[in-house]
């Protein structure tokens, strides 16, 4: 079953990805921050929950790199491409949906955050049980 969703004998993420994720985890952060200094009593629990899911964000990507290491390449997902375990520049393009979210609807910040923290924190969660599959999959020897 995991073989059919994970392929270990894939290319690895280029790093400019990884510089595209952390700079739109630092902007959707940024953008929560200011909203919530802003209006701290409209908006503080929102920017809260998209800053919490960010930093699980952040440590479900550290965790996935620390298991690459471990076991070689980074697994790619194979068949149909998954909505919430977003692999390449999804979270760029995340980025890019919710600051257009907020110019088309600047009083909406706490629904467009609380949704996009919610998305983010279920991609986090998919990136983390895929690295404990990955871990607990007995190594295949190379053939």
């Amino acid at each position: 079953m995991v073989d059919e969703a994970v392929s270990r004998r894939s290319r690895s993420l280029p790093g400019q990805n990884r510089i595209l994720g952390a700079v739109a985890g630092l902007a959707m952060a940024g953008l929560s921050v200011a909203f919530a200094w802003h209006a701290p009593e409209a908006n503080g629990w929102a920017a809260a929950a998209l800053l919490a899911a960010l930093l699980l964000d952040a440590g479900a990507r550290f965790v996935g790199r620390r298991v690459a290491l471990r076991t070689g390449p980074a697994p790619r997902m194979v068949g149909m491409p998954s909505v919430v375990l977003a692999v390449g520049p999804g979270a760029g393009v995340g980025a890019l949906l919710f600051g257009l979210g907020l110019v088309a609807w600047p009083t909406g910040f706490p629904v467009l955050a609380s949704a996009f923290a919610g998305l983010v924190a279920m991609g986090a969660i998919a990136r983390l049980a895929l690295a404990r599959i990955v871990l607990a999959t007995p190594r295949e020897p190379d053939a």
